[in-house]
Parts: C-alpha cells; structure tokens; sequence
C-alpha cells in the first residue's frame, strides 16, 4: 500500500523559509571566505556564524524598504555590532539568489529523481509480472497486430530512465555557484573567494557570468519538468484508453482504502479513470509553465528582473505539481486492475484479423509474389469485416493459401504466443537480467 501523499517534502524545499536559510548559507559561506582570505577577523567571524534568519525581522524591514536582499541582509545583521559590516560584503544580490536558487534547483532534483526512480520500480514489478499477458497492439486506435502488455509498461520505464538520465545531466549544470559582484566582473570580490564559497556548498564555480546565472540553464530544469509530465500524461492517457468501457483491459484503483470509492453524484455505476485524468490537467500546467522559463532566457543587456516574478511562480508550482503526478501515476500502477480475460476477449473479437501480416509473410516465404500475397490478404480481410468470419476459417478455405500451406502450418500462424516469444530478450536490453 502506497502511503498517502505528502508534499511536505518538495514544498519545504520550494518553501520561503527555506530560500531564506539559503541566502544565509550563501551571506555565511562567502564570510567564511573572506576570513580564511584574512579580511574578516576570526573574532567577527564566531560572531557572524552564530546568526539565524527571523522573518518577522524581515518583513519588517521589507515594508520599509521593498526591496528583498537590502531587507534580508538588514534582518540578519540586526543582533550584530560593528561585524555586521561584513555581511554582504563585495557581493551583489544575485550572487545570493541565483547561488541560492541553484541549491533549491539541486535539492529538487534530487528528490524528483528518487520519486522517478520509485515509479520505475513499480513500471519494472509490474511488466516483469505481466511480460505473458497478451494483448492487442494499436495503432490509429485500431487493432493492429498482438503484443505483450508487459512491453507496453517496459516501454514506459525505459522512457522514464531517459527521464531520470537527463535530471542527472542537469543536476551537474544547475549546481552553479556565482559569486561576482556586480555585471560579474569581479570588481569587489575575486574567483579565489568565488572558488572557496563554491567548494563550502558543493557547487561549481561559475565559468563566466554577468549579473546572473543565465537561465538557459533553468530554462533546461523547466523543461525536463516538461517532458517528464508528458510521459506520465502518456501513461494516464494509455489508461484512459483502456478503462473505456467498450475496452476494459485496465481498471485504475477503485473502491479501496484511500482510493476513490465513488464516481459520479447521479451514477452509481461510475468507475472513472480520475486519477489519470487529474495528471493529464497538471501536466498542461507543467508545459505552459516551460514555456515562460524559455522566455526567460533573453534580459537586457546584463540582466533585468523580467525572469524573477515568473521563476518564483514556475519553479516552484511545476516542481511540485510534479512530484504530485508522479505519486498518483506510482499509485495507479502499483494497484492497476488488469483484466486478462477482457485482453483475451478483444484479441478474439478480432476475428483473426490481427494475424493478417503474419499469413501474408508466411506466403510470401512460401514462394508467393509479394504484391500478390498482400492483395490475397487484405481481400480475406474485408471478406472478414463483412461477414464476421475469423480470418483463419477463411484462410483454411482458400485453395490458393492451401496450396501453399499445410492445414498445422495455417493453424500455426493464429497462436498468440508467438508474438511474446522475444519479450524476455527486450527487457533483458534494459538491463533487467530476467531467467
């Protein structure tokens, strides 16, 4: 059983209060670098260390003043004496928010990676489970050819590890550590104190900045958020395909603790896939908030504050909404209903028509001219659509198949199995080592 959600987790780390106890980390890290360079004195220093973020200080001076950094470094500076001179020293106020917003970037990632990775395991669990369930491939909606529904969540896990591969990637190039001074020259701090701030929070030193970290690289974050949404709308989107009534192969969770236990007001027959619809809605969010980070990415000349109000909006919102998706999609699989006997019955109500590539390649391997082969074969199968006939009486029948073919040989060719028989092998591809 899947615990109830929580997002306290990723909301604390989206959190004001933590962005603050960032800017701290960042004003006593730089200190720190300033002492061990011999500009602030050991004494000052002790002092400095021991300060901690007080909102109400904050805000009161915000009301005065309306401006973020000037009010956070006068709320910390306020029980010092004359070593509150060196806070904010050389610094300017995004070498604090964009150094701390990498820690938040960081911090986000790591843990939106770990959900990731607990989804996976339920997609490995369950394909591994389902890797001899037959079912009918589609495409255009249509029925097309017979597949394992083991694949269908094994193709899922190997996007999602796509997924997962690429917020490894960014999580190396959102770990930036700006401490520059202002149009990141340099001119009042220098790369020795920058090295030594980046080194006490385990971030990198920026190769080159102006005033800001340039938000290509939080565009990037953006957009993984982006793509990872849309892959879970996949697999809701798949979902709702399959609990369509006339379809049935696939039944969210209903009626269990924790789960919905009601489906509509006027009717009682409901069993609607909300889950998978409440993850299609939040995924829209999650792309159009992509597109604001992308615009954020051209600012005046060495920088303007245009990307701030959107970041403090996007960031947050999609990292959380997010992580929410995640849950209910790990939820969804970790209790999917799988109704075999309905696949079973869809794949019959086919009438064999499934198996029409099958009896065409078989033919063809059997001497037979391919345009004429595929001619034979699509003729049998309108004659199906319209009469109702399977596909494999009508193939027995025909003198022309016979001559070709042997009775087992034709009956060979209607057996589900046969298009399972490589599963094992792809998921072996992915690194599974299944016996």
């Amino acid at each position: 059983m899947i615990p109830r959600y929580s997002r306290d987790k990723i909301s604390s780390i989206w959190s004001d209060e933590k962005m603050y106890n960032f800017w701290l980390d960042v004003e006593i890290a730089t200190c720190e670098a300033w002492n061990e360079m011999g500009v602030i004195p050991d004494k000052d220093l002790s002092k400095i260390k021991k300060i901690k973020f007080d909102i109400q200080k904050y805000e009161k001076y915000f009301n005065e003043t309306k401006h973020d950094i000037v009010s956070f470094v006068k709320s910390i500076s306020e029980n010092l004496e004359e070593e509150s001179r060196w806070i904010h020293h050389g610094i300017t106020s995004n070498d604090v928010k964009d150094t701390g917003l990498s820690l938040q970037l960081k911090a986000s990632i790591i843990h939106i990676s770990n959900e990731l990775e607990t989804l996976m395991n339920s997609l490995k669990r369950k394909a591994i489970e389902e890797i001899d369930t037959p079912c009918v491939g589609r495409s255009h909606g249509m029925h097309a050819e017979p597949m394992s529904f083991g694949a269908k969540l094994g193709i899922f896990w190997d996007e999602l590890k796509r997924h997962k591969d690429r917020l490894n990637e960014t999580k190396e190039r959102v770990a930036i550590c700006m401490i520059s001074g202002p149009v990141g020259s340099y001119a009042t701090v220098s790369p020795e104190l920058e090295q030594i701030v980046s080194k006490k929070l385990n971030l990198v030193p920026a190769k080159i900045t102006n005033q800001v970290i340039q938000r290509d690289i939080h565009g990037e974050y953006s957009q993984n958020l982006a793509l990872i949404a849309s892959s879970l709308e996949k697999i809701a989107l798949e979902i709702r395909h399959l609990q369509r009534s006339e379809v049935d192969e696939v039944r969210e969770p209903f009626g269990k603790k924790g789960f919905v236990t009601k489906g509509s007001s006027s009717m009682p027959h409901k069993r609607n896939p909300e889950l998978s619809e409440r993850i299609c809605g939040l995924s829209r969010i999650i792309r159009s908030n992509s597109s604001a980070s992308l615009e954020n990415i051209p600012l005046w000349h060495e920088r303007d504050i245009s990307h701030s109000s959107a970041e403090r909006i996007i960031l947050p919102d999609s990292s959380i909404a997010l992580d929410y998706i995640i849950y209910l999609t790990n939820q969804i699989i970790s209790d999917l209903d799988i109704n075999r006997e309905k696949m079973l019955e869809n794949l019959d109500k086919a009438k064999g028509l499934i198996f029409s590539p099958r009896v065409m390649l078989k033919i063809i391997e059997a001497g037979m001219d391919k345009s004429e082969a595929y001619d034979l074969v699509q003729s049998l199968s309108m004659e199906c659509i319209d009469s109702g006939n399977n596909l494999k009486d009508l193939c027995l029948q025909n003198e022309i198949i016979k001559s070709k073919l042997s009775i087992s040989e034709i009956s060979e060719i209607f057996d589900y199995k046969f298009y399972l028989r490589f599963t094992k092998q792809q998921f072996n591809s992915l690194g599974w080592n299944i016996d």
